[in-house]
């Protein structure tokens, strides 16, 4: 185990349209894709919450928690997740990234600390949000920044206290940056034989491009 004080937070929202399905939904190795997650990745924390819109799933392992608001944004599924957290900090994943590494989740935690709200990698010059610790005291700030009107995590982050993971410390742990895959197409997700292996580099979709430094 990591630290008692970091929940799993897995971000099961999204409209899934590109995938055609809910992705969390999948099969993969041992049940479904977020299964798949936990069975990785649940071992290394004391908690493991799923966040979600209208989510038709149930676990033994997990808690299976509703987004209290409508927005459209990650940060909602985030907030949720924090809101009912009994740690101080969660560690935020996508329900699409079945191969985060464990080695790369004990980097970034080891990070944390009371200098710092949220630490997250930064990969070819662009945050992975969704492959980062928040501290549950943040929770304030991003109703705040929704009721704003905000929605763009980078806009968030502004707000603040950021510490990032740079490539170069990433690839010590994960030389092939497979952790950022995101199974966001249906041919993503034969790419990598349901998600059993990191499909070739040229073939899968990332998360590049969406959520750029600095913005």
């Amino acid at each position: 185990m990591i630290s008692s004080d970091i929940s799993l937070l897995i971000l099961a929202g999204g409209a899934s349209s590109r995938m055609g399905c809910p992705k969390h939904l999948l099969p993969a190795p041992g049940g479904i894709m977020i299964d798949q997650i936990i069975n990785r990745l649940g071992n290394l924390f004391s908690e493991i919450i799923v966040a979600g819109r209208d989510l038709d799933l149930k676990s033994d392992s997990a808690r299976i928690v509703d987004d209290i608001r409508s927005e459209q944004t990650p940060l909602v599924g985030i907030l949720s997740g924090i809101m009912v957290s009994a740690a101080s900090n969660v560690f935020v994943i996508g329900c699409d990234m079945p191969f985060v590494k464990p080695g790369l989740i004990h980097l970034i935690t080891s990070r944390k600390d009371d200098s710092n709200d949220i630490v997250i990698p930064v990969i070819r010059g662009y945050y992975e949000p969704l492959c980062a610790i928040y501290s549950c005291s943040t929770s304030d700030r991003i109703e705040q920044y929704l009721d704003s009107g905000g929605r763009k995590v980078t806009g968030f982050f502004q707000t603040v206290r950021l510490r990032e993971v740079q490539e170069s410390e990433v690839k010590l742990f994960d030389p092939l940056l497979e952790s950022f895959i995101n199974l966001n197409t249906p041919d993503d997700y034969q790419n990598c034989g349901g998600g059993v292996t990191p499909p070739p580099e040229d073939s899968v979709t990332s998360s590049e491009g969406i959520y750029p430094q600095g913005c």
